[in-house]
């Protein structure tokens, strides 16, 4: 798979993700099974904004094409890591602010997947994105990146 495939990949799985926190019962605190999936959120999105921003971001960050879409990249998990914290925090307002992660990232994907992956695959072509998506896969197996 691809570096964008598998970037994809976790797009919808962190998607899925929240999808199911919505899903809880109204007042329901952010506790047992809950907390388990929000954990696994987290720790999901940590793992994609690490790979990410090694492997892709990096390639992309000085070419003139894609440096300012990178940029605003970097504030986007910025922003998720912040609404990340604050959701770590016990607070009944949890929802509000799923909420405002879910757009956040609804913004991110749709940037990233219209904009600057078909960007990527034209500047860094496919031979290139498939070493990346082995030095993902590496990372994630928690080993080094030069594969």
């Amino acid at each position: 798979m691809t570096a964008i495939e598998l970037l994809k990949q976790d797009h919808d799985e962190a998607m899925m993700m929240i999808e199911q926190l919505e899903r809880v019962e109204q007042g329901a605190q952010l506790r047992g099974s809950n907390l388990a999936l929000f954990g696994r959120l987290k720790s999901a999105l940590t793992m994609h904004t690490l790979v990410e921003e090694q492997i892709l971001y990096h390639s992309l960050a000085n070419l003139e094409e894609t440096k300012e879409m990178i940029k605003e990249s970097y504030d986007g998990h910025r922003t998720m890591d912040e609404l990340l914290v604050k959701m770590s925090a016990p607070s009944q307002d949890w929802r509000a602010v799923l909420g405002e992660l879910k757009a956040a990232l609804q913004h991110h994907v749709r940037e990233e997947e219209s904009e600057l992956f078909p960007k990527a695959e034209r500047l860094l072509g496919g031979q290139r994105l498939q070493v990346m998506g082995r030095q993902i896969k590496n990372i994630k197996r928690g080993k080094a990146a030069t594969a």
